[in-house]
C-alpha cells in the first residue's frame, strides 16, 4: 500500500508508537500491557488497510518525492516488526517445547508440527495396519 499524500506517512506514527510499546511490553514480560498493545495494533492495521492507493496520472517525479516519507515510515515499521519478532522467536520456541513436553507426559503426542506437517514419529501411527 502506498499513498501520494506525504501526510500519509504520519498515519503510520501511531503504528510505530504501538510497535515501540509492544517491544517494551515484550522485554518487561508485561502480558496485560502486551495484550492491550496487540489489540491496538490490530485496530491500526485495519485502519491502514483502508488508505487509498497512489493516484494514477500524477507525474512520476512527483509520486517518487511524495512517497519518500511513506517509504521511510514503512521501512521503520518493517524494522520494528522484525525487532519484535526476534524477541518473540525464542519465547515461541520455548512455549512449543513446553507444550510438546506436556503433551508427551500426558501420552498425547502431537499429530502435527507447528508448520502443519505430520510430526516425526507419527507417520507410522497414521498408516493403516495390515491384518
Amino acid at each position: 500500500m502506498t499513498s501520494n499524500n506525504p501526510a500519509a506517512a504520519s498515519s503510520l506514527e501511531p503504528l510505530i508508537e504501538c510497535l515501540e510499546a509492544e517491544y517494551s511490553a515484550l522485554l518487561a514480560e508485561d502480558h496485560e500491557r502486551l495484550e492491550a498493545v496487540l489489540a491496538r495494533k490490530e485496530q491500526l492495521l485495519a485502519q491502514l488497510a483502508t488508505l487509498p492507493a497512489v493516484a494514477v496520472g500524477q507525474p512520476q517525479s512527483d509520486r517518487a518525492r511524495a512517497q519518500t516519507p511513506w517509504k521511510q515510515a514503512i521501512a521503520r515499521v518493517r524494522d520494528l516488526n522484525r525487532r519484535n519478532s526476534v524477541v518473540l522467536a525464542p519465547r515461541a520456541a520455548g512455549n512449543s517445547a513446553r507444550l510438546r513436553f506436556l503433551q508427551s507426559a500426558l501420552g498425547r503426542d502431537a499429530l502435527y508440527g507447528a508448520d502443519g506437517s505430520v510430526a516425526p514419529g507419527r507417520i507410522r501411527a497414521l498408516q493403516p495396519r495390515s491384518v
